[in-house]
């Protein structure tokens, strides 16, 4: 069956109305137009965002909406389930959007814990650290309060371990650092960039993070001291260690770079304008390297242990959004706000790639009717066995 029949049978409650009075005030304004000459090129190239508007405001119409569903199905994977049913790996899901938090069980549960703006895991996924407008928090996986802390633009709230001795987050331009029980915050570095900034999973203190110049550095949080610090570059939008703390990411719009644990650059990936950078994170054993590419989209895998990586392509499509490892490094995350969607790919070696889809993602995590937006990805935690 043809897209032209699909839609042509699509009529929205009085539809047939409405098209017979859009008519008849057409008729009528051209009947009373004034001939002009045709505008230059130039200025037919300005009407561009003028029909825009006009689109986005047919969308906003119940036939418009209809139509929108649609598009945004032609963007996404057909075979996808219509809720999610389970996670395809243990661990659970942490995501956060205009309507709050919320925890996702590797059975598919979900638990909202607030109205918060941004979150992380604590290494063993007992407790979250929660972020919005000048409050910092722990909560427990019920969303109860364990501590609260008042700084001015709190943002990127990020939990160290094993044990979960400390807590890094940006406050305005400042780096800030505090104990896992809520005590003890101190600044660690000034004059940063808004970079979330990223634990070394391990024995040792140290955080990396973007100074403003754009250097990445690593600091240890209880002494304060340098660790190392990269050589300029281009200017970074994401840091990552793998989970096992043997290497760092560091990406830019142009560039991946990936060092080891004390800052020796170990591959690095040159992108092409046409497919800027627009997500990335490294698998747990740091052995593959997710990219989320922009212009036609795209997510590819690069193995770092190749002294030449080329790019694997496991999905396709405009629009594509975040990603997350599973913790046992078996399925890839990737979420695709442009058609409302998550996809699972199965990375293991051996087993042959899989896809997993689920569409209606803003709807899930939605408490009311009116919270619709497509939330943020936060982490998938927090265990190591096999799925």
């Amino acid at each position: 069956m043809s897209i032209e029949r699909d839609l042509a049978r699509v009529h929205a409650p009085g539809e047939d109305g409405a098209e017979a009075r859009a008519w008849t005030v057409v008729r009528a304004a051209y009947a009373e137009r004034v001939p002009v000459r045709r505008p230059p090129r130039r200025a037919r190239l300005l009407l561009i965002p003028a029909l825009t508007a006009l689109i986005a405001g047919v969308a906003l119409t119940p036939a418009g909406a209809t139509v929108g569903r649609w598009i945004r199905h032609a963007l996404g994977e057909p075979r996808a389930t219509s809720a999610l049913f389970s996670l395809p790996a243990p661990g659970r899901v942490l995501v956060s959007g205009s309507d709050g938090t919320w925890i996702v069980g590797a059975d598919g549960s979900k638990r909202r814990l607030g109205s918060w703006a941004q979150a992380s895991f604590s290494p063993n996924g007992h407790f979250v650290v929660v972020a919005s407008g000048s409050t910092l928090a722990a909560v427990d996986s019920l969303g109860s309060a364990r501590w609260t802390l008042e700084r001015p633009a709190v943002r990127d709230p990020r939990w160290w371990g094993p044990l979960g001795y400390w807590v890094a987050y940006l406050s305005g331009s400042s780096l800030r650092v505090v104990w896992g029980n809520g005590l003890g915050d101190r600044l660690l570095a000034a004059h940063v960039d808004r970079v979330a900034p990223a634990w070394r999973p391990g024995s040792a203190d140290q955080v990396a993070y973007v100074a403003a110049a754009g250097r990445v550095v690593v600091r240890d949080a209880q002494t304060g001291s340098l660790s190392w610090r990269s050589l300029p570059g281009p200017k970074p939008i994401e840091l990552g260690w793998s989970s096992n703390g043997t290497r760092l990411l560091v990406l830019s719009r142009d560039l991946a770079r990936v060092y080891d644990a004390a800052g020796r650059p170990l591959s690095t990936i040159v992108l092409a304008r046409s497919a800027p950078a627009h997500a990335g994170a490294l698998s747990p054993d740091g052995r593959l390297l997710a990219l989320v590419r922009g212009g036609a989209g795209d997510a590819v895998l690069y193995d770092v242990a190749d002294r030449d990586p080329s790019p694997t392509r496991v999905l396709s499509g405009a629009g594509l959004g975040e990603l997350a490892w599973a913790p046992n490094g078996r399925w890839l995350l990737i979420t695709w706000p442009a058609a409302d969607q998550w996809i699972f790919v199965r990375t293991s070696a051996g087993s042959g790639r899989r896809l997993l889809a689920v569409s209606r993602i803003a709807e899930q995590f939605a408490s009311g009717p009116r919270a619709r937006d497509y939330p943020q990805l936060d982490g998938w935690c927090c265990t190591r066995a096999s799925g």
